[in-house]
């Protein structure tokens, strides 16, 4: 089926879930913390999408309008390339308008609209000449990560507390913003190595390339990732769901069958053939799971949180029981042929 030409243009189909459902989950948990329902939330929640979504679509629009030079250049398809000017400022006035709304509705929030507009801010800098991080080694990385993950992240964990009036938890808000920071790093620093083919052509100076790939791998098994599992071990630690940690489980057991039985390659940064990198999985489907249906055994309202979650968010969810049914029926039916053999 053809992707409408919007949701082409702007990429959504690569970051929609990827950033956006952990970082929703995030907002769950925070207001699961004080063991209060979620579903009231649904305003803030449709705020939080309404808000972040521009910025999202924003960043996918000028990294392709910077890129276009470079992606001819080194054969990479470029989805602005052929585009009107008309069609170019008709889509970005569609990102910044709701972004300019949203911003003056927080304009009483000092807290909100800093966290909100950072990340406006590291997008430019990241693709946007003649600062263009990108091309500037470690700041590309950390404009990105910042951008994508730390600073909705915070902007949702902040709006959280702001409806309910409670003060922000300094323990909670430092895990959450160490998470969101390293998974940032690690899906900014894979998509870099996934694109050094490309740079190398052009002689775009990102982090990959001012780097040995074996010091990237380094970096990111024994720096990044070890950082980001502590502080989501604090995050599940605070929010104290055995569900989370059953399922947790159930992720590992599902990866490591992927991993033994199909040959799927887990990666932490590295792209490599036939992979899956580690957590994603779980940050995306298991957590928000976890989160909301412990939540809605305590609170039966949050059940339609949940419902309306999968139906924003059906993709990974969706691969995920997929895979666990296939695997199944590989599985029986490999040990009932084995059993009529015998």
């Amino acid at each position: 089926m053809r992707r409408p030409e919007i949701t082409h243009t702007v990429r959504a189909y690569d970051w929609w879930e990827f950033k956006l459902s952990p970082i929703f989950a995030t907002a769950y948990a925070t207001a699961s913390l004080s063991g209060q329902p979620i579903a009231p939330l649904w305003p803030l929640l449709l705020l939080a999408l309404a808000a972040l979504a521009p910025g999202a679509a924003y960043v996918s629009l000028i990294n392709d309008l910077t890129d276009i030079r470079d992606d001819l250049a080194s054969g990479k398809s470029n989805r602005m390339v052929g585009k009107s000017r008309a069609f170019v400022a008709l889509a970005l006035a569609c990102c910044l308008a709701p972004g300019l709304a949203v911003s003056l509705y927080w304009r009483d929030d000092p807290l909100l609209l800093s966290l909100y507009l950072a990340a406006w801010v590291a997008f430019s800098l990241y693709s946007l000449p003649p600062v263009r991080l990108k091309a500037r080694g470690f700041l590309g990385l950390l404009a990105d990560a910042s951008g994508a993950h730390l600073f909705p992240t915070l902007l949702v964990v902040s709006l959280v507390h702001r409806w309910r009036a409670e003060p922000v938890e300094a323990v909670w808000f430092a895990a959450v913003a160490v998470w969101s920071l390293c998974l940032g790093l690690r899906g900014n620093l894979w998509h870099q190595l996934s694109d050094l083919p490309n740079d190398e052509k052009t002689g775009l100076r990102t982090f990959a390339r001012r780097h040995k790939i074996t010091r990237l791998n380094r970096l990111g098994n024994f720096v990044i990732f070890p950082a980001e599992a502590a502080a989501f071990a604090v995050m599940l630690w605070r929010l104290g769901s055995p569900l989370a940690f059953v399922l947790l489980g159930l992720y590992a057991l599902l990866e490591w069958s992927r991993s033994s039985w199909w040959k799927m390659n887990l990666v932490i940064v590295a792209p490599k053939e036939r992979f899956h990198i580690v957590m994603l999985e779980y940050y995306e489907a298991f957590f928000p799971l976890a989160v909301l249906l412990a939540s809605a055994a305590a609170h039966p309202y949050d059940a339609l949180v949940l419902a309306a979650h999968l139906l924003l968010f059906p993709k990974r969810a969706t691969q995920t029981v997929k895979d666990a049914l296939k695997m199944t029926r590989q599985r029986v039916g490999g040990f009932l042929r084995a059993r009529g053999g015998a």
